[in-house]
């Protein structure tokens, strides 16, 4: 089964429309937007009282003042809803063929629902160095805070994701309210990106510390929305003259329209201020538009000093900016495997055997389908009511599945023996940008940090089921 996204369109896009339209396109409310019929001033960001880094003022120029020209362009790549093989498979065929400027592969977000995942597949996709931030349990729109909270706890403890790591959120149908950032600031989430941006209020990355400034026809802007230090990340609409295109542009216009609009709007960035350019998928819908992604994605990366970037590493560098030139020395943009040396549940393929995790994963069979974990099946189900049932096999009780300890990353630990492979003296990474030897003496990772190996592969029930098997063996090989 295959999940996606209901609509994939703003709040500031609902109106009765035809159902074709109202799943995907900005239209008449849209248009009343930029016409200026539907404006509301957002809040005001006092400079004075807004200390940067701590505090970042909504602004279309990048931050400190520095000269656009100097400045990475950044490329946001994300993805929505369910983490499975029938998603994960064109993401993979999108994203293998390209590297950064460091020659690392390129990294993306995925806003990750638990209904019809594979938390093994979740696992995988952080561990190739990606993110994985929280979309909510079930997909509701204007979700109530147990489908944000449990979501994460789920997410947690059956693909080993540490807490400090799941601190992005996205709005299922980007559908939200005063209440959601209520409960992302209560739980301390680094970011929201649910809100749309057009090109009068294309912001760089900025703090919420004096409320929203995207989105606020609906009035939204002008209540009191209060969570000093907590990013927004517009997305920023593809726009075709005054009409704004939200997520998965390819619907709207045949690959050769939709192509030279991405180009168009790419280079309004670039030549302009260079805030992030985005792309906002849902898999299921990529289908036959991957030629023209990966075509549009190779004309990009041409470009210099462009950089695909999760949403962390975003954040990380609008705390402390640096010019292009000196992005790629940065500690959150290299591309370090951990070098195990032995087969672990750990989301890698640690032998280079051509199997991840070959043999470790348990399988969770449930009525809606099964998934695997390294972490232990459950009684029952997730939900949002008891996001982390107990164990099938009791901790403590023999062949119970160790949680990550938290003292140790997910990519050094083994869930089976219970143990981390990882210290001063043994840690040792392949840097895959540069050598395939490894390099010893590295610092102990920090608990939660993704030393991932950036190769996509499938496995897990799914794949072990034989749904793309054949597939999945034409799956380019990073390593």
């Amino acid at each position: 089964m295959t999940y996606t996204e209901g609509r994939a369109i703003s709040s500031s896009q609902r109106t009765a429309l035809p159902s074709h339209a109202f799943l995907y396109k900005a239209a008449a409310v849209s248009v009343l937007l930029l016409s200026g019929s539907l404006t509301a001033e957002a809040g005001t960001c006092d400079p004075a009282k807004c200390v940067f880094p701590a505090c970042v003022c909504p602004s279309v120029s990048p931050p400190k003042g520095l000269d656009p020209k100097t400045v990475p362009q950044f490329f946001t790549l994300t993805f929505d809803d369910a983490i499975q093989s029938q998603t994960v498979t064109p993401v993979a065929q999108i994203m293998s063929p390209h590297k950064n400027p460091s020659g690392c592969p390129i990294k993306a977000t995925w806003f990750a629902q638990i209904m019809y995942s594979d938390f093994a597949l979740i696992q995988q996709w952080y561990a190739a160095g990606n993110e994985v931030a929280d979309h909510t349990m079930t997909h509701p729109s204007n979700p109530p805070a147990a489908e944000i909270i449990g979501n994460r706890k789920a997410i947690n403890a059956f693909s080993g994701i540490p807490f400090a790591k799941l601190n992005g959120f996205r709005a299922p149908n980007l559908n939200y309210s005063k209440g959601t950032f209520d409960t992302l600031a209560q739980e301390k989430f680094l970011y929201d990106s649910s809100t749309n941006a057009v090109t009068e209020n294309a912001y760089w990355p900025y703090t919420l510390d004096f409320g929203l400034a995207n989105d606020c026809w609906t009035g939204i802007c002008n209540e009191a929305i209060a969570a000093p230090g907590m990013w927004e990340i517009p997305m920023h609409a593809i726009m075709n003259g005054a009409e704004p295109y939200s997520m998965d542009p390819q619907l709207f216009a045949p690959a050769g329209t939709i192509a030279g609009l991405l180009k168009d709007n790419f280079n309004r960035h670039y030549q302009g201020t260079r805030q992030p350019f985005g792309i906002y998928l849902h898999p299921v819908h990529i289908k036959e538009a991957g030629a023209m992604y990966n075509e549009f994605f190779t004309w990009a990366a041409a470009q210099k000093d462009v950089w695909f970037v999760t949403n962390q590493q975003l954040l990380e560098w609008m705390k402390n900016p640096v010019p292009a030139s000196e992005l790629a020395a940065q500690e959150y943009m290299k591309c370090n495997m951990p070098a195990v040396g032995k087969e672990i549940c750990n989301g890698l393929d640690d032998t280079k055997a051509g199997a991840i995790d070959k043999g470790l994963l348990e399988v969770c069979n449930f009525p809606d389908g099964p998934w695997s974990t390294c972490y232990g099946c459950p009684k029952t189900k997730p939900t949002p009511e008891d996001p982390v049932p107990e164990r099938v096999v009791a901790a403590g009780t023999a062949g119970a599945r160790t949680p990550v300890a938290a003292s140790c990353a997910m990519e050094w630990w083994d869930p089976v023996a219970a143990q981390c492979l990882c210290s001063n003296s043994t840690c040792a990474f392949t840097d895959i940008a540069t050598t395939t030897t490894p390099v010893t003496g590295t610092p102990t990772p920090k608990p939660g940090n993704g030393n991932g190996n950036a190769a996509i592969q499938l496995t897990g029930s799914w794949a072990s089921m034989g749904l793309v098997a054949a597939v999945a063996a034409g799956l380019a090989q990073l390593l």
